[in-house]
């Protein structure tokens, strides 16, 4: 429950429901049923009502205090007894992702500051007030709006992608072609992913192919015949590593070659998304450990 203050007028009651989220496409809308009441209207009277426009701001307490989303601003009208509304915070998938993480086995925990304007007070009434309180989302309802989400989220990488290369110091290269360089590998790696979402599949692989091109300039890999030299139940970590990340760009390299290595291969959507995912992972991997 909220109670927002208008000295010395009256207040605005505000009290919340079950939390409720309607799936979207890659952005959702979580949904804060409220009933909300102004205390000075005259509940017995229809034509005896208030405007106010409701704003405010989510952040998540888990796992540290941080800023989540704005509410969606909407003007509601008041009555001297209780009305339903919603306030509405949008929600892209790596925020599902991200609030299912740090929760961990807990409930979900968000602070609201919320902010309610009336757009006509009476004289001498302060127009703007503000409560800050806790909205908690118990773990069994969490996991029913989780489930509701369905195959809606998806499972996205996160890839720090530098637009400079100020903090490396590369070795020298004979052409820009050829320069080690992660903001070029991140730009390539952005690129791949508008690629694919342009439909573009062979595309897409044919850039992945160039990303790994710059992990294997960025640092020091071994070589595939020394991979391929040991059994693979021999391989240590770094081997592993190193053979998973050959046989990708050996994938990767048929796309936009139109000899016999390439022959016979055709591309779709799951074979694009694959070698990106791989790719991306890859990236992140070897530049930042």
């Amino acid at each position: 429950m909220a109670s927002l203050r208008y000295p010395p007028f009256g207040q605005i009651h505000v009290s919340f429901k079950d939390v409720q989220l309607t799936p979207g496409v890659a952005n959702h809308r979580l949904v804060l049923p409220v009933q909300v009441t102004g205390t000075w209207l005259d509940a017995k009277d229809p034509q005896s009502n208030a405007q106010a426009l409701l704003t405010g701001t989510v952040w998540a307490e888990q796992p540290s205090f941080r800023w989540l989303a704005g509410l969606e601003p909407q003007v509601v009208t008041l009555r001297g007894y209780a009305t339903a509304e919603e306030l509405v915070v949008s929600l892209i998938d790596d925020q599902l992702v991200a609030l299912e993480r740090a929760r961990g086995q807990d409930d979900v925990v968000l602070r609201l500051k919320f902010q309610a304007t009336l757009l006509a007070p009476p004289d001498g009434v302060h127009p703007v007030t503000s409560e800050e309180l806790q909205v908690r989302i118990p773990r069994t309802r969490w996991l029913e709006l989780m489930d509701q989400a369905g195959t809606e989220v998806g499972v996205l990488v996160r890839v720090p992608s530098p637009l400079t290369d100020s903090a490396l110091t590369p070795p020298p290269a004979t052409s820009d072609e050829d320069a080690a360089s992660l903001a070029q590998a991140a730009a390539r790696l952005r690129q791949a992913r508008a690629e694919l979402r342009d439909q573009q599949w062979e595309h897409c692989v044919a850039t992945c192919r160039r990303v790994l091109e710059n992990i294997s300039r960025l640092v020091s890999l071994p070589s595939a015949k020394s991979v391929a030299d040991i059994p693979a139940a021999k391989r240590t970590q770094d081997q592993r590593w190193a053979a998973i990340y050959w046989d990708v760009k050996s994938m990767a390299h048929a796309a936009h070659h139109d000899d016999s290595t390439a022959e016979g291969f055709s591309w779709s959507r799951a074979d694009a998304e694959a070698i990106l995912a791989a790719t991306a992972g890859l990236l992140r991997r070897y530049t930042q450990r």
